[in-house]
């Protein structure tokens, strides 16, 4: 009630166009209570200054748009038990059932110039689940359609073929595939599915206690023309947080310090220093959208309550701790034309013609993931400042 109080007198100041007032309410609202959703919105927006973005601002100029991305919800269990799976004791939850129907009637409520749909497994593996060709037909008639997957199952199995071109398969290497035996299995499970017509993406989740294992399988791969690309693993050993603990001598294995690496993998160790994303605009809800295997539509996986319809824009994140990925309004991954034109190939659509790498050297930068690095770090570093994230942890 207290920090209720305060937040109202806020909003009374900023009626009366006293700012400064209006931003030391919302303060004393949050010293109250830290997770003032509304507090923390209206903190934010008084006190935010945009960052100096050259690049993006004429990238925003020339691409506009829309794309929504689907987050699927399948449930079944997972055939392996990896030693440090984020889903341990949660990977063996009973196959659900889903309502097709159901699930379709929301794709056919969504306006977006293009649609991208992953399938969120929950820690179970999706090729296992009874009805996964026939959600495959569903996502695949709207947009293009990723999933994860450990490539244990026959593809011949659960492919639908006339899907094929409009998936990717984003496959990890476990350890139960190290056996020879298994990993030759996976090597030819993922040699029909290219050749097939998918896409597909060979990672390797790089537990420290498995970072040095790199070298000898990205040149196994190579030999079967498929790329192996090693991903920071994300979560707590030894009583070190990672991605970010990660030692200059790893990252550089990782090749997190490359400079052909994107972007996006570049500034992880930055972005997840805070997940804490509480009252800053998101577009979850709006251009991202989580959607149950029951049919029921929601924001995305963390936030419970579920909505009519789409939202018509981005609205204040409602959850603590976010593992969304970047979906904020001023920092997302879904408003660049690369994307747009990686997924818009599955399914036919013209490219976007943005010549990136020119705009970025016309503006003092070696390259566009360069660019988009440094002015992507920029607005994280704004907007946790705004909202006031170191101020008022909660």
């Amino acid at each position: 009630m207290i920090a209720e109080r305060y937040y109202q007198q806020g909003v009374a100041a900023e009626l009366r166009g006293d700012i400064s007032s209006a931003i030391a309410a919302h303060k004393q609202a949050l010293a109250s209570d830290p997770s003032h959703v509304h507090a923390i919105a209206a903190l934010g927006r008084l006190r935010f200054v945009p960052p100096a973005q050259p690049f993006l601002d004429e990238l925003r100029r020339h691409f506009t748009a829309r794309i929504c991305e689907v987050m699927l919800e399948i449930r079944n269990p997972c055939n392996y038990r990896c030693f440090y799976c984020v889903a341990k004791g949660h990977n063996n939850e009973p196959v659900q059932d889903l309502e097709i129907d159901k699930i379709e009637q929301i794709y056919k409520g969504i306006h977006a110039d293009l649609i991208v749909t992953q399938l969120e497994c929950g820690g179970g593996e999706p090729t296992v689940h009874p009805q996964f060709p026939d959600l495959i037909r569903l996502a695949s008639k709207y947009g293009a359609v990723s999933f994860p997957s450990n490539n244990s199952q026959n593809p011949e199995r659960w492919l639908p073929k006339e899907t094929a071109k409009r998936i990717l398969v984003r496959s990890a290497l476990h350890p139960e595939s190290e056996s020879e035996e298994r990993l030759e299995r996976y090597l030819r499970y993922a040699r029909f599915l290219m050749d097939a017509g998918c896409s597909f993406t060979a990672t390797f989740i790089s537990h420290p206690t498995r970072i040095a294992k790199i070298p000898e399988y990205r040149k196994r791969f190579s030999e079967f023309g498929i790329s192996l690309v090693p991903v920071p693993f994300i979560g707590e050993y030894e009583g070190r947080s990672y991605p970010h603990a990660h030692t200059q001598e790893e990252r550089q294995l990782l090749g997190l310090q490359d400079d052909n690496t994107p972007w996006l993998r570049r500034i992880q160790p930055h972005a997840n220093r805070i997940r804490n994303f509480r009252g800053i605009p998101c577009l979850a809800g709006a251009q991202s959208l989580y959607i149950t295997g029951k049919g029921d539509l929601r924001r995305c996986t963390y936030d419970l309550r579920k909505l009519d319809r789409p939202l018509e824009k981005a609205q204040p994140c409602g959850v603590k701790s976010c593992g969304c990925g970047l979906l904020l309004d001023q920092l997302n991954t879904l408003s660049t034309p690369d994307v747009h034109n990686y997924w818009g190939s599955f399914v036919g659509l013209k490219p976007v013609r943005f010549n990136a790498q020119e705009s970025a050297r016309s503006r003092g930068y070696a390259s566009y993931d360069d660019a988009m690095t440094v002015e992507q770090i920029r607005m994280y570093d704004a907007l946790m400042a705004a909202y006031g994230k170191d101020e008022y942890p909660e």
